[in-house]
């Protein structure tokens, strides 16, 4: 931890002779880091912000208002870590540095967040000077030898990736991230393989800290809005459009798919209004909009035969062929159970299954 024990801190204003005007500064600082240790990062990082303030405005001498300045960003560069900052962290720990250039517990957690960053040449940098000032720094030699591990994994991924291997990019990338959490490269290019493998979930999964791991990734955010898009997930798809258009209200693209996924919802909404007021002539021809809204993501074609099929059930509750393209939408959306309960009342009328339908049956047993 970065952090510095309140006695020592406050130790050393009185070896510099601090002021009584200036006990606020230290006010602050102390109520910081009470904060921090219980959790309450925000009110944490206030009471840091107003110790910089504090110090920039007050009369002391400059070797004395360096001292605060470098005791402050020390700390709250410890703040901005515990909230998962590392950008705002490393911030404050250069300007700790600058203050102080011998302070190598600095430069050695600047080289851990650079590695847990994914950015080895800086984090061996740091490592690098540390043991030239400290050749007997054991953690510093270790986050060293950790750094070269790195780069060695990072270049075989981009290897397996360039051969289009993605199962094996995605085992070497799995130890990459162990070592670089906070890498939106890697976090990226496993997504990517994860796309090329159909696991869409997996690659939500991956590309959501990339949206804050860079900045202005509206890039990010779209991927995960086409994402979300293509699993009918319409909302979460919208949102995370709309903070694409937040970073830029004029992009193109993202207000390209923004456009598109609003007049989707709502025909699907107006549908599902109509089915409800049992005016399903109207909500046929919305879902029937629908396909020709969107005629390239499977999810919303077979959604929508499969309420136009709903719809001409409940007009004609006996029409055979209607339940049986109806059960056929349902496996095509892996509503299994959906898909079995009108199997059985197709049965009960007319003893045959489809040839689709005994097909499934007999390659997917577990399902039924």
């Amino acid at each position: 931890m970065l952090l510095l024990t309140g006695n020592y801190f406050l130790l050393l204003l009185v070896k510099l002779g601090v002021s009584g005007d200036n006990v606020e500064i230290e006010k602050h600082c102390e109520m910081g880091r009470k904060l921090l240790e219980s959790g309450q990062l925000a009110g944490a990082l206030s009471h840091y912000h107003s110790a910089v303030g504090s110090i920039s405005s007050c009369n002391e001498m400059v070797h004395i208002k360096i001292q605060y300045l470098y005791l402050t960003y020390y700390e709250r560069a410890a703040v901005f870590l515990a909230m998962g900052k590392s950008k705002s962290a490393l911030s404050d720990l250069t300007r700790a540095i600058r203050l102080k250039p011998d302070d190598l517990i600095a430069r050695l957690q600047m080289g851990n967040i650079f590695l847990k960053m994914g950015n080895t040449q800086k984090a061996r940098e740091n490592f690098q000077a540390v043991l030239q000032r400290s050749p007997d720094q054991d953690e510093a030699r270790h986050q060293l030898m950790r750094a070269n591990e790195l780069e060695e994994l990072q270049e075989k991924a981009h290897a397996t990736h360039h051969r289009r291997d993605y199962r094996t990019t995605i085992n070497v990338l799995d130890w990459v991230l162990v070592l670089s959490p906070w890498d939106p490269e890697s976090l990226e290019l496993r997504a990517e393989c994860y796309i090329h493998l159909g696991n869409t979930r997996k690659a939500i999964q991956d590309l959501t800290p990339t949206a804050w791991l860079r900045n202005d990734n509206r890039a990010a955010f779209l991927k995960l809005s086409t994402l979300h898009y293509s699993l009918g997930e319409n909302k979460k798809s919208i949102a995370h459009v709309r903070e694409c258009l937040k970073l830029n209200q004029d992009d193109k693209k993202c207000l390209s798919h923004f456009k598109q996924v609003k007049k989707l919802i709502k025909q699907l909404d107006s549908a599902e209004e109509h089915i409800k007021e049992e005016s399903y002539q109207m909500a046929i021809s919305n879902y029937e909009s629908v396909m020709k809204t969107e005629p390239n993501v499977p999810y919303y074609t077979n959604k929508a035969k499969e309420r136009i099929c709903f719809c001409l059930v409940k007009r004609d509750p006996r029409n055979i062929n209607i339940l049986r393209d109806r059960a056929e939408a349902f496996i095509l959306n892996r509503d299994y159970g959906e898909a079995r309960t009108l199997l059985i009342a197709t049965l009960l009328r007319k003893h045959v299954l489809t040839l689709t339908v005994i097909q499934y049956v007999v390659v997917s047993p577990d399902e039924w």
